[in-house]
């Protein structure tokens, strides 16, 4: 066997190599940054409803910042779902510096910096709920609701204590991005 061949030979084992490592470390290194940005749950109540209902899965991601109208997963510090710590399914209605105030005279909707906003998912009837307030959501911090104004439990719950029912971006765990039923 001649220098050249024994040369090649080894450049061939050490591209199979690599091609191996390769083939193990890549997939290995994105299923670690998949579960690292995105999670599942499931929901386990109404509040959400109509958009999402209790069984549903979410899918969401850990590092998108939350926006007005989004969909988040939250850890419950405020025991609003009565067992300390849950993680709850809420709609943000503001965001850091917003002024949001329950409710426009007539139509009931919610007032985000002075402007009534428009909630289809809320239904017809008192769509900002029946507690009034008026709340600016500090700095980072969102301020949440459920869809089921009726049946959620949510920032409405706190507007007198420190915080005024703000949920501090610490406690979020992502933003919906996802979801579906059975």
């Amino acid at each position: 066997m001649t220098l050249a061949r024994v040369v090649s030979s080894a450049r061939a084992g050490r591209r199979r190599a690599l091609a191996c490592a390769l083939a193990v470390v890549f997939p290995a290194a994105a299923a670690l940054f998949l579960f690292a940005a995105f999670g599942a749950a499931t929901v386990r109540n109404d509040s959400m409803s109509p958009t999402l209902r209790s069984g549903d899965t979410v899918l969401f991601d850990r590092w998108s910042p939350p926006a007005r109208g989004d969909v988040v997963l939250l850890v419950d510090r405020e025991r609003w779902s009565g067992t300390p710590d849950a993680v709850l399914v809420k709609r943000v209605i503001g965001i850091a510096g917003d002024v949001v105030v329950c409710c426009e005279s007539g139509s009931g909707r919610l007032i985000v910096n002075g402007e009534a906003v428009e909630e289809a998912y809320a239904g017809e009837e008192r769509p900002g709920g029946g507690i009034p307030f008026r709340v600016t959501v500090p700095d980072d911090a969102v301020w949440v609701m459920g869809d089921n104004r009726a049946e959620s439990a949510d920032s409405r719950l706190s507007v007198s204590k420190p915080g005024h029912g703000a949920v501090p971006r610490a406690d979020l765990r992502g933003t919906a991005r996802a979801w579906w039923g059975w």
